[in-house]
């Protein structure tokens, strides 16, 4: 089983401007050879989680957080699932939660958060439209409508009670792809049991 160091939320009904309040004390910038993109504090592990495409081998990207910037090293990459584990010692956020995608109804309200074009900080909102899935029947994609534009790669997608749905990915005809959270979690665990080897 998969453990997640995600354990609370906002309460049901919180306000846009309380959520990114929520969102802002583990969302991180990330920049690396002159392009930005998103990335998630991971709980207590000093991992940064973003897509694998935000990141460029062999450089050491730059962290941004609310309080400065930090230099980290490139842990893992899992370019089939576009994820990408960063090390940044004694970076730490909150614990939050972590919800399945096989729990999500279709119309749902959603919320990407993130750094898009550069502009700092910035929530879009939608609808879930689909969860696309593998033949085995486990979740693949979440796709819902939310405006995304480059710099909210490798941010998060979450609920409206701040729960983690997904990492976002890319814009497919208009509608934005997140990689569910457990898919994100797996591959957060195998990086931290193969450092701890």
């Amino acid at each position: 089983m998969t453990s997640a160091p995600f354990s609370s939320e906002l309460p049901s009904g919180a306000t846009p401007p309380a959520l990114v309040d929520h969102l802002s004390h583990w969302v991180v910038e990330i920049r690396n050879h002159g392009s930005t993109g998103t990335g998630i504090v991971w709980g207590k592990s000093g991992i940064v989680v973003t897509n694998a495409h935000c990141i460029s081998e062999g450089e050491e990207p730059q962290i941004v957080t609310q309080l400065g910037r930090r230099w980290g090293r490139l842990l893992a990459v899992a370019g089939d699932q576009d994820l990408a584990a960063i090390s940044v010692p004694g970076l730490a956020g909150p614990s939050l939660k972590i919800r399945d995608a096989n729990a999500l109804k279709t119309g749902e309200l959603l919320f990407a958060f993130g750094h898009p074009l550069g502009v700092r900080d910035a929530l879009s909102m939608g609808v879930l439209h689909t969860v696309v899935r593998h033949r085995s029947g486990e979740p693949k994609f979440v796709v819902a409508d939310v405006r995304l534009a480059p710099g909210n790669s490798g941010g998060p997608l979450v609920d409206a009670e701040g729960r983690l749905v997904g990492i976002n990915n890319m814009v497919v005809n208009g509608l934005g792809v997140a990689i569910p959270a457990t898919t994100v979690a797996r591959f957060v665990d195998r990086v931290r049991t193969a450092r701890a080897a």
